[in-house]
């Protein structure tokens, strides 16, 4: 009889360890799978240069018009991001740049703003417009500016009739 009830009490304890370990490693894996999101969400894009083997949405250029404001295009997939504005830290300031899809693109954007240094690094970020939640961003200087040439329209020249007898 005592025999008996340690082998049932051994067979309660292996249960029990069981249950326990694979309660441990349900937990485990919960946790794991929390822990790569973000408030719910996927973690966010980093925002960066585009490339080959880029996600959008990436930064395609940085124009400098001749007002003195500044112009990012970006790639961004229209159907898979909302609207959205960017805001650009640099030192202690901070910058809304106002965004809108280019007409005829359905992956370009264009934001416009003020003009920021080239050379320094700058925090990027990408901003919905209607929840304001952040969508992308990151950090990185503005390693070049095409600068617009102003439009040069020719002089027009008086027409002159052609007079063989001139004199």
């Amino acid at each position: 009889m005592n025999r008996n009830r340690w082998i049932a009490r051994l067979a309660i304890l292996v249960v029990f360890m069981i249950l326990v370990i694979s309660g441990s490693v349900i937990l485990l894996k919960d946790r794991n799978s929390r822990q790569a999101r973000v408030s719910g969400r996927e973690p966010l894009p980093r925002l960066s240069y585009c490339s080959s083997t880029q996600n959008t949405p990436c930064i395609l250029s940085f124009n400098l018009k001749p007002d003195g404001n500044m112009v990012i295009n970006i790639l961004a997939d229209s159907s898979s991001i909302p609207d959205f504005y960017m805001k650009i830290r640099h030192n202690e300031s901070e910058s809304i740049f106002e965004c809108q899809k280019v007409k005829g693109f359905s992956t370009s954007v264009a934001c416009l703003g003020r003009a920021m240094p080239p050379g320094e690094p700058l925090q990027f970020l990408v901003v919905s417009r209607n929840e304001d939640v952040l969508l992308a961003e990151g950090s990185f200087p503005i390693i070049g500016l095409a600068v617009a040439t102003p439009e040069v329209a020719p002089t027009p020249t008086p027409y002159v009739p052609f007079n063989p007898h001139y004199e």
